[in-house]
């Protein structure tokens, strides 16, 4: 799931993932980025609307945009007062305190549908760090499996419109969802029932190209 268009007035991430569950797209949304709508912290005191950059709770990082729309990715350190002190943020930014306890959050979520991770969560010195030790690699098998089973629901965020989040959207599109060495070889008679994969892309300038697939099963047909 991607939570588009962050950068509007009234835009809510909280608000958005409470809606998933309130209309029941889903029971465990499982949010993998967190939005930063700006480094500087008096525009949260003003409210001022935008998105300028996201956390990514899997691979422990912040994506910082410019104004050109280029993006920068920069490690964060592991424990919270690091954080204040790294520089990828303003002193007294709001959104550092919520960090390590977001990372712990995702973790000990995903670990009650993984039980290796349980035992390396077990194992760990202390859920206050965050886990911010365990890496990336050993988070994604884990979170790969449960989104594949339909066990979570794994939520981005971010703005198309201004290409903030694409790019991470395309990168976990490819590292959890199925791949065709996921499917089975059917090995079932060639007589039986027509089953076929169909792509359609179509191209609106006004918002880019788009793709659709649909699946059609049943007799073969010659209508258009």
């Amino acid at each position: 799931m991607f939570l588009n268009k962050l950068d509007r007035p009234g835009a809510s991430f909280k608000s958005s993932l409470l809606s998933l569950m309130a209309h029941r797209l889903h029971p465990k949304p499982m949010a993998l980025t967190l939005p930063i709508a700006s480094f500087n912290p008096d525009d949260y005191q003003r409210a001022e609307p935008g998105i300028k950059g996201l956390v990514d709770l899997v691979k422990w990082e912040v994506w910082k945009w410019d104004e050109q729309g280029g993006p920068t990715r920069h490690p964060l350190p592991a424990s919270q007062e690091s954080i204040s002190t790294s520089g990828i943020f303003p002193e007294e930014h709001p959104i550092t305190a919520h960090l390590v306890p977001a990372r712990a959050a995702l973790l000990e979520n995903l670990a009650m549908f993984a039980e290796p991770l349980m035992e390396q969560l077990l194992e760990a010195d202390s859920a206050e760090t965050g886990y911010t030790d365990i890496k990336a690699t050993a988070i994604l098998p884990h979170l790969r499996k449960a989104t594949i089973s339909n066990e979570i629901l794994p939520v981005l965020c971010g703005s198309a419109m201004k290409n903030i989040g694409t790019d991470l959207v395309l990168d976990y599109v490819g590292e959890l969802l199925a791949s065709p060495k996921d499917v089975s070889i059917d090995t079932s008679p060639a007589n039986k029932p027509l089953l076929m994969l169909a792509w359609k892309v179509a191209w609106d300038k006004r918002k880019g190209w788009m793709t659709f697939v649909r699946i059609y099963s049943g007799k073969p047909n010659h209508r258009k």
